[in-house]
């Protein structure tokens, strides 16, 4: 597996302040306020107090607070309360194909979500790990999905098993993966869009997937075999190939309309501002 170690490295860091920044003067340019991935809408009024962490919004400090008290507080609202994030991540061994790699765009598109989740006073989970809570804490997510390597033999549809048998669903889930399992494979999210959960998905797949190459190679690893199979990919073979992944991509998309999802497709060398600002944004969302 390729080496993950700068995945989250400093040029990332200022790619996500960036970001954000380009997301708030959209907004501002819009006159919209700000408003969380999916679709959970709080109500403006005031509703309490939380301690400040380095990095949060310093127009939502309490002056009157720190004047009586002498310590930072920031002013919550109940918008703010609503916006937690749930992040479920495809791990799956198919994540690790393509050049580059699906899961290191996967990942850093989780780290985004959940950065800016955070930046607007949100929280974020990233599904089957502890709910991380204030920017100041958002290298604790890092961490988790520094350890989210793409090897297991469970793909998006266990994943979604589990979270749709909680008794209480999320209210915004983000859904990362490469989508190439048959499309029963959605059918837990369906039932989390029935329980009132807020769906985004981006399908995240590799440049050689999306445009196989005439004389390029496949290769077909079992699962439980150690052994691959190598084909060399004539163009009746990309033609056939492209015809049921359009078939595939229309399945999904028609899934993603009859239950009101946000919906991405972006490839694995794409950067982050074309999937956030020019994919997510004219989808609806408003991360």
């Amino acid at each position: 597996m390729p080496d993950v170690s700068d995945i989250f490295d400093a040029a990332f860091l200022r790619q996500l302040e960036a970001l954000d920044a380009a997301l708030l003067r959209l907004r501002g340019s819009m006159g919209e306020g700000l408003r969380g991935v999916g679709r959970t809408h709080g109500q403006s009024e005031f509703r309490g107090h939380r301690p400040y962490s380095p990095g949060d919004d310093l127009r939502r400090l309490d002056w009157n607070a720190y004047g009586r008290l002498g310590k930072f507080f920031m002013r919550e609202f109940e918008r703010e309360r609503a916006e937690h994030v749930t992040v479920l991540l495809d791990c799956s061994r198919s994540m690790a194909a393509g050049n580059p790699p699906k899961h290191v765009m996967a990942r850093r598109a989780a780290a985004a979500f959940g950065y800016l989740a955070l930046k607007r006073g949100g929280s974020v989970t990233l599904a089957g790990q502890a709910v991380v809570e204030g920017v100041s804490r958002f290298r604790r997510y890092l961490d988790q999905l520094r350890q989210a390597e793409p090897q297991s033999d469970l793909g998006l549809l266990a994943q979604a098993n589990a979270l749709a048998a909680r008794a209480k669903p999320p209210g915004d889930l983000v859904v990362i993966s490469d989508c190439l399992e048959p499309l029963e494979a959605l059918q837990p999210l369906q039932t989390l869009s029935e329980r009132r959960t807020a769906i985004t998905l981006v399908q995240v797949l590799a440049p050689d997937e999306l445009e196989p190459a005439p004389g390029g190679t496949l290769e077909l690893t079992g699962l439980e075999e150690n052994a691959a199979l190598e084909l060399i990919l004539d163009a009746s073979m990309i033609a056939e190939y492209r015809r049921e992944l359009e078939l595939h991509l229309e399945g999904i998309e028609a899934i993603a309309l009859r239950h009101g999802w946000i919906l991405a497709l972006t490839d694995s060398a794409a950067d982050l501002h074309a999937l956030f600002v020019g994919k997510l944004q004219a989808a609806g969302a408003r991360p």
